[in-house]
């Protein structure tokens, strides 16, 4: 008798998380990001590697992507944005100031310049060119955020900085996104920019009404009850925003923000913590999974990556320097700053599904940002690390 692909799935979803969480315990002894031990284990063992071998050996479909899978992924995502949302809340968005919004932006947008000028240039298509340019443009939070809290950084004159351009770049990249997840070929520079005005209109009614709104009616709320209620508050703005052709990543970090602003935001934190705790690295492991390892072993795609991932580092460490100085008046403590934006990882990633589910990007494209996702946050964690020791 065969046996179900359900629970063929829930063999598959446990031996890859404990597999993941595995490498990542071995990888920190070496102070490499989790992300890192995750993304491997999914590359190892799709069904295009090992994964495809053991298949084979025990004459079992169980490492393969179904519809199980990709709804494990797609919650896992969900929970991922919610959680930064309510990382974020408006609190930490208002400490980075003018000039952490200014590095913010301009982190964002001179990466997301320069590497679509150099895809552009090397034939690869406007959107597909978008999609890639923008996975270069935020800074992973959660890498960052690892490091100053396994090395006790926090004191650091750079660290309040990086913490607050590196949370407001996510919502730039978002709202980029938000433009290009509506129609990623542009008609031309004004269709392009009367679109981003739409975009942000939009963002700006969604967010103020949720901040208003939602924490209102949570506060009313029974505390026991507020986690389930918060569930419904995530799953509803979901289902609202994706109906008017939004992502779903980005209605998740509007709810979380909301969240934030309730009394009851620190039990909910509590409750989402524990969840990603089982199914946050699912997301980063199916990422893995979807890539064809004979991709990115192939020469024209590591080249074009490493290409892309040199660009990525020198445009973001461009776009920040500047304004961290301003801020610091000091050139080492700036450096600081510039090299903790340069790991990409999590936005990056959410990015790069998208592209692909939607059929903007093919697969050496995914892959070319996958490898520039591993080697901005492997380069990057080891810089910023490093620069850390003059005490700035």
């Amino acid at each position: 008798m065969p046996v179900e692909s359900i629970y063929l799935t829930l063999l598959e979803f446990s031996i890859l998380v404990t597999t993941a969480e595995s490498l990542s315990l071995i990888l920190a002894k070496y102070k490499y990001p989790s992300i890192v031990g995750e993304l491997l284990t999914g590359i190892a063992l799709s069904p295009y590697a090992l994964g495809g071998v053991l298949n084979a050996l025990f004459h079992v479909n169980l490492f393969s992507i179904n519809n199980y899978v990709i709804f494990l992924s797609e919650f896992s995502v969900i929970l991922l944005l919610f959680a930064s949302g309510l990382e974020h809340g408006l609190s930490s968005l208002r400490k980075g100031g003018l000039l952490g919004l200014i590095a913010a932006i301009a982190g964002a947008l001179v990466p997301y310049i320069i590497v679509y000028w150099y895809v552009s240039s090397i034939g690869i298509g406007q959107g597909a060119a978008s999609f890639i340019a923008l996975s270069t443009a935020p800074t992973s939070l959660a890498v960052v955020a690892n490091i100053i809290e396994r090395e006790r950084l926090h004191s650091l004159p750079s660290t309040g900085v990086l913490i607050a351009a590196a949370s407001m770049d996510d919502v730039v990249a978002l709202m980029l996104l938000s433009s290009l997840y509506a129609s990623p070929n542009a008609d031309s520079m004004m269709g392009f920019t009367l679109r981003i005005i739409k975009i942000l209109i939009l963002w700006v009614i969604f967010l103020a009404a949720s901040i208003i709104v939602i924490p209102r009616l949570l506060n009313r709320i029974n505390e026991y009850l507020m986690v389930y209620a918060s569930l419904i508050v995530l799953f509803g703005l979901v289902v609202s925003m994706v109906s008017l052709g939004f992502s779903a990543v980005i209605a998740s970090f509007i709810a979380g923000v909301a969240v934030a602003e309730s009394k009851e935001a620190s039990r909910v934190r509590a409750s989402i913590d524990a969840l990603l705790a089982i199914f946050g690295s699912i997301f980063f492991i199916t990422i893995g999974l979807q890539m064809d390892f004979r991709i990115i072993t192939n020469a024209t795609v590591i080249t074009q990556s490493l290409i892309v991932s040199a660009l990525a580092i020198a445009a973001k460490m461009m776009g920040v320097y500047p304004f961290a100085y301003v801020k610091l008046r000091n050139p080492i403590g700036a450096l600081t700053a510039s090299l903790g934006m340069i790991p990409r990882g999590e936005m990056g990633l959410v990015i790069a599904s998208i592209g692909l589910s939607s059929g903007i990007l093919d697969l050496s494209d995914y892959g070319l940002i996958l490898i520039m996702v591993l080697a901005t946050t492997i380069i990057g964690s080891l810089l910023y690390r490093r620069s850390t020791e003059f005490g700035f």
